[in-house]
């Protein structure tokens, strides 16, 4: 009798076993089966942290919309200048930077620009000092970048133009400053423009 208990255990175990891994098939089957299937049914609520849009229209334009951006780093020594839009030989500067000395102070090395903007005031932000019309003495740019640097936000009717300087690096002792330079332009068409 021992040897038929034996054998009806280790039946009831086997069953056992091919029960649970059955069973487990099953469950791994079905979060498989869900989990492909689960982007294509419509969400009801739309996760934390997602941005869902459902009433946007949608907008058919004629123009093409045209951001151009040009961004230059110039090493300069006082009395240098950077051309930073290329202008035609005989005519004034689009753009231009010029660098006017190198001042030291408690605070460390600041520098002395001067910027021409075709014509077009400029301004800065508190950290800058602005002493003359469109000269500045710029303090090294830190984290807090729209404080301490030069820009220029122009917006007319479909077009937008924005410039920011600020100063990388700076080294007093040899006499140079890094500027870091960035002009956006951007045109959009009109349908979108008057909206």
């Amino acid at each position: 009798m021992d040897s038929i208990g034996l054998d009806a255990y280790a039946n009831m175990f086997s069953l056992l076993s091919l029960t649970v891994a059955i069973a487990a098939a099953l469950v791994a089957g079905g979060m498989y089966w869900r989990g492909r299937h689960a982007s294509v049914q419509p969400a009801t609520r739309a996760p934390v942290g997602k941005i869902v849009y459902r009433d946007a229209p949608t907008v058919r334009v004629v123009d093409s919309q045209r951001v151009d951006r040009l961004r230059k780093l110039a090493r300069l020594e006082p009395g240098q200048f950077v051309d930073v839009v290329e202008t035609r030989a005989g005519l004034p500067p689009r753009f231009r930077v010029t660098l006017k000395r190198i001042a030291d102070i408690e605070g460390g090395a600041v520098a002395h620009i001067s910027v021409d903007f075709g014509g077009a005031a400029v301004s800065c932000g508190p950290l800058v000092e602005e002493i003359a019309f469109n000269q500045f003495v710029l303090p090294r740019a830190s984290r807090d970048e729209p404080r301490n640097c030069v820009f220029h936000y122009h917006e007319s009717g479909d077009a937008l133009d924005f410039m920011r300087i600020k100063l990388r690096t700076i080294d007093a002792l040899a006499n140079w400053a890094e500027l870091d330079i960035m002009q956006v332009s951007g045109h959009w068409p009109a349908s979108l423009g008057s909206r």
